[in-house]
C-alpha cells in the first residue's frame, strides 16, 4: 500500500551542525538520569525494595513519560549505533518488568495518557531492539486498560481531566501498531473501541466548525487515523488526515509551523491566531475571551501567543511521514520542514534537572527562549520532566528519519540537513552525500558514492515557498528541467563515484500574515528560515517588497542577518531593525518574531 518507505532509523547518518549538536547534547543528559529515578514510582506501586527519591515534576506524579523516554532511547541507538543507548533502554525495560511481576498494579497505573506513552514505548523495543518480553508487556497493558478504560467517555473531543481518559483519541496508533507486529486480534478489536467519528467526519464534510480541541493531541490523533487507514485499507481515514493536513497548516499556523495558541485548534473565535500573539493592551483585538479545549471561558493571557513546541513538532513530525509514505506526494514534507528548522530546530537544550522550554513565544510585544517555566501544578509541583521532556527526545531521534525515503522508483530526498544515506539498488549499494551546511548555506551538494556505476532516480523535493530562479546542475553542467514547488525535482541517470550534484532554490525575503483577520501583523521568512526582530516595531514598508527595503548585512553569530533602510521605522526616519534566524537566537535575548504594519 505504502508508495515510500522510511529508512526505519537506519543507514542515514547526521554530519555535525546545529541538529546533531541538539541530538547530541540530549542523549548525554538523559544517559546521566539514574535508572533508579526512572523506575522509582514503579517500584513504590509494586512495594520493591527502592533507592533514592525519583524525578520531580510531572514525571514524579506518575511517570507519564516513562514509555516516551524507552522509545527514545531505542531510536537513538540505531541513528547513533551507541550501545549506551541500547543498554539504558533495557535494563528499564527489565527493571519495568521486574515491578510487572511483583504486581499486577503496574499494569493498572495507567490511565489513557500513560497507557498511549508505554504501549509506544515498549512496541518501539520490540520492532526495533528485538526485545521479545515487550509482547507481554503490551499484552498485559491492553488487557488492563480494556478492563478498567471508559468505553462510554464523551467521544466529542472535548479536554476532560477527572477518570483519567484525556486524549483517548490518540490510542489507535499504537494498538493498531501492536496489531500489526503480533497479529493477536485483542489489538485489533480494541482499537477499532477507540475511533474518532466525531473528528473524522467533520473533517470528510469539509466542516471545519469543530470547535477548541486541544492541539498537539488532535494533530497527533490524525497518526491514529493513518494507522486505521493501513491496517482496515479505508480510504476515509486517509482522506481525513490529508484534508486535515491543508486546513491546519493554511489556517491554523503560525510562520513556523507551530500551532495551538493556549494549545488550542479550532477555536470558535474569528481571528483567534492573530488575537493571540497581540498585547493585552491592544486596541484592535477581535476577542478578548476565548472557550477553550476543556469548554471553559479564559481571557487572554502571555502564555497564549506560542507553541507547545517539542509535543507539536513530534505530531507533524508522525503525521508528515505517514502521509509521504502513503502518498508518495513532496507537498507533504513542507510542515515538517518549518518545524524543522523554526520549531523544535529552536529548542535550547533540556537541562539535568529536567527543565524545558515548553512554550516557544511569538507575541508582538516580545519573546525570549528560557527553560523556567514559571507555572507550578495544583499540588506544587513544578513543570519539570514534563511532557516536553518525553517528545523533544522523540523528535530528536526523528530528525535522521525525517531526510530520505525510498522505493523502487529510486531514493527519494525530503529535508536537507548535511547527512548521508547508503541504499541499495538491486544488489549495489550507493551513498549519498549532502555535504552542505543549509540552511546555513543556500546552495545544496550532493556527491554519489558508489563501488561500480548504477543506474537509479534521485529525486529531490522542491520546497512550497522556492517560486523563484531554482536551477540544478550535475557535475558542474546545467540540466535543463522542471523544477516546480511542492513536487519532486527527478534526476534519472547512470551514476557514478563522484558525481556531483548542485541544487539552488532561491532564497527570498518575503512577509507571511499571521491570518488574513490581521494581515497587518506579520514575520519575516527567507526561504525555509523564519527570522527575528531585534526590538519592538510598527514598520511603514511594503509587506509585498521587502527586498526594496531591507538588505543584507554581517552579523557574528548569524548565518544571515537583515537590515531595513532608513525611513520605514515608525516615527523616527533615521531608525533602522536587524533581523535574525530564530532558530539560531541564544537563551534570554529577547526577539520579536511578528511585527505591525502601517497598513
Amino acid at each position: 500500500m505504502s508508495k515510500l518507505q522510511n529508512f526505519d532509523y537506519q543507514n542515514v547518518a547526521l554530519k555535525e551542525g546545529h541538529w546533531k549538536k541538539q541530538r547530541d547534547e540530549l542523549i548525554e543528559t538523559y544517559l546521566k538520569i539514574e535508572d533508579d529515578d526512572l523506575l522509582h514510582p514503579f517500584r513504590k506501586l509494586a512495594n520493591l525494595p527502592n533507592k533514592g527519591h525519583g524525578l520531580v515534576g510531572w514525571y514524579g506524579s506518575g511517570a507519564s513519560t516513562f514509555g516516551q523516554k524507552l522509545g527514545a532511547f531505542a531510536k537513538l541507538y540505531l541513528v547513533t549505533g551507541d550501545i549506551r543507548l541500547k543498554e539504558k533502554a533495557i535494563r528499564l525495560a527489565d527493571g519495568w518488568g521486574e515491578c510487572l511481576a511483583a504486581s499486577d498494579c503496574v499494569a493498572d497505573c495507567n490511565g489513557t495518557y500513560n497507557y498511549d506513552k508505554l504501549m509506544g514505548g515498549f512496541l518501539d523495543l520490540y520492532e526495533y531492539l528485538g526485545y521479545e518480553p515487550a509482547k507481554e508487556y503490551v499484552r498485559a497493558l491492553t488487557k488492563s486498560a480494556d478492563a478498567r478504560l471508559d468505553k462510554e467517555v464523551c467521544r466529542d473531543g472535548l479536554q476532560i481531566m477527572s477518570g483519567d481518559m484525556i486524549e483517548w483519541y490518540t490510542l489507535p496508533e499504537q494498538i493498531y501498531r501492536a496489531y500489526q507486529l503480533t497479529g493477536e486480534q485483542l489489538y485489533l478489536d480494541f482499537a477499532k473501541v477507540w475511533d474518532y467519528d466525531y473528528f473524522w467526519d467533520k473533517l470528510l464534510a469539509g466542516d471545519f466548525k469543530i470547535g477548541p480541541r486541544h492541539a498537539y493531541s488532535h494533530v497527533n490523533s490524525l497518526s491514529s487515523a493513518a494507522m486505521a487507514y493501513e491496517t482496515t485499507k479505508n480510504e476515509e481515514y486517509l482522506r481525513a488526515i490529508e484534508i486535515a493536513y491543508k486546513e491546519i497548516l493554511d489556517h491554523h499556523t503560525f510562520a513556523t509551523g507551530g500551532y495551538g495558541p493556549a494549545e488550542c485548534l479550532f477555536a470558535d473565535e474569528e481571528g483567534y491566531l492573530g488575537d493571540s500573539i497581540k498585547a493585552s493592551w491592544d486596541a484592535d483585538k477581535r476577542h478578548i475571551h476565548y472557550r477553550d479545549f476543556g469548554n471553559s471561558i479564559r481571557q487572554r493571557d502571555d502564555r497564549w501567543g506560542s507553541c507547545e513546541v517539542s509535543c507539536c513538532s513530534w505530531a507533524v513530525f508522525k503525521l508528515t511521514r505517514y502521509l509521504m509514505e502513503l502518498t508518495g506526494e513532496a507537498r507533504y514534507g513542507g510542515w515538517a520542514e518549518k518545524l524543522l528548522y523554526n520549531g523544535c530546530g529552536g529548542q535550547p537544550p533540556i537541562t539535568q534537572d529536567g527543565k524545558v522550554m515548553y512554550y516557544a513565544d511569538y507575541f508582538i510585544n516580545g519573546g525570549l527562549k528560557s527553560t523556567e517555566d514559571g507555572r507550578l501544578q495544583d499540588n506544587g509541583a513544578s513543570f519539570e520532566w514534563q511532557c516536553c521532556t518525553g517528545t523533544f527526545p522523540q523528535d530528536v531521534a526523528e530528525y535522521a528519519n525525517l531526510l530520505y525515503y525510498h522505493s523502487e522508483d529510486g531514493l527519494f530526498v525530503s529535508q536537507y540537513l548535511p547527512s548521508d544515506v547508503t541504499f541499495s539498488i538491486g544488489d549495489k549499494q550507493v551513498r549519498l552525500e549532502n555535504t552542505s551546511f543549509y540552511p546555513k548555506e543556500k546552495e545544496l551538494r550532493f556527491v554519489v558514492h558508489a563501488e561500480t556505476s548504477v543506474t537509479t532516480a534521485l529525486h529531490f523535493r522542491v520546497p512550497s515557498w522556492a517560486t523563484g530562479s531554482n536551477t540544478v546542475c550535475i557535475n558542474k553542467e546545467k540540466v535543463n528541467t522542471s523544477i516546480l514547488p511542492d513536487t519532486w525535482l527527478t534526476l534519472e541517470r547512470e551514476w557514478k563515484e563522484g558525481d556531483e550534484i548542485k541544487i539552488s532554490f532561491e532564497f527570498v525575503l518575503r512577509f507571511e500574515s499571521v491570518d488574513s483577520y490581521a494581515p497587518e501583523v506579520a514575520a519575516l521568512v527567507y526561504g525555509p528560515i523564519v527570522l527575528a526582530c531585534d526590538k519592538m516595531t510598527l514598520f511603514d514598508g511594503d509587506r509585498a517588497t521587502p527586498e526594496e527595503w531591507i538588505e543584507p548585512i554581517q552579523k557574528d553569530g548569524y548565518s544571515f542577518a537583515f537590515r531595513t533602510k532608513p525611513g520605514h521605522v515608525r516615527p523616527y526616519e533615521y531608525l533602522t531593525r536587524e533581523f535574525y534566524p530564530y532558530y539560531e537566537i541564544p537563551q534570554m535575548q529577547w526577539y520579536y518574531m511578528y511585527s505591525r504594519f502601517t497598513k
